[in-house]
C-alpha cells in the first residue's frame, strides 16, 4: 500500500514539474482564439460572441398580481364588489319573505354586473386601441413647447 501511494504522490509531483507556471491571465487555449479572433477581425469576417445568458424573472406572486390588477382597473373590483352586495342582500330579503325587495335586489344585481362587464370590455378595448395613427408626427401638445 505504501508502494502505491508513493508512486501516486511521485506521479503527482513529476506533473506538476512539467507544466510551468503560466504568466499572466490567459491560459494558451485563450490566448490561441484570441489570436484566431483578431486574425478573423482582420480578414474581415465579424467574430460572432455568443448572446449573454438570460435572467430568469422572479414569478409573480398572488398578492402582487393583484395589487397591479386593482391598480390599472380600479373600477372592475368596485363594480364585483357592487354586484355581490346586492346578490347577498336579495338573497336576505328572499329568506325574510320579502319578495318586492328581493325583485328590487335582484333586478339591480343584474344591472351591476352588466355595468361590470361592460367597464371590463372598455378596459380591455382602451388597452387593445393605440392612438399613433401617424407615427413620428408630433402630438399637438408638444408642438408649440419650444415656443413661448
Amino acid at each position: 500500500q505504501n508502494q502505491v501511494t508513493m508512486g501516486a504522490q511521485h506521479s503527482t509531483a513529476a506533473t506538476c514539474e512539467k507544466t510551468p507556471p503560466q504568466e499572466g491571465f490567459g491560459s494558451p487555449q485563450e490566448d490561441r482564439r484570441e489570436e484566431e479572433l483578431m486574425e478573423q477581425s482582420r480578414n474581415g469576417v465579424v467574430p460572432q460572441r455568443p448572446p449573454p445568458m438570460p435572467t430568469l424573472a422572479r414569478p409573480e406572486t398572488f398578492e402582487e398580481r393583484l395589487y397591479r390588477k386593482f391598480k390599472a382597473e380600479p373600477l372592475v373590483p368596485i363594480g364585483c364588489i357592487t354586484t355581490a352586495f346586492f346578490l347577498g342582500s336579495g338573497i336576505k330579503s328572499f329568506y325574510n319573505r320579502d319578495p318586492a325587495r328581493s325583485q328590487v335586489m335582484m333586478r339591480l344585481r343584474v344591472a351591476s354586473q352588466f355595468a361590470t362587464i361592460l367597464i371590463f370590455v372598455g378596459y380591455a378595448g382602451w388597452n387593445a386601441v393605440t392612438f399613433d395613427f401617424a407615427p413620428g408626427m408630433a402630438v399637438p401638445s408638444e408642438q408649440f413647447q419650444g415656443a413661448g
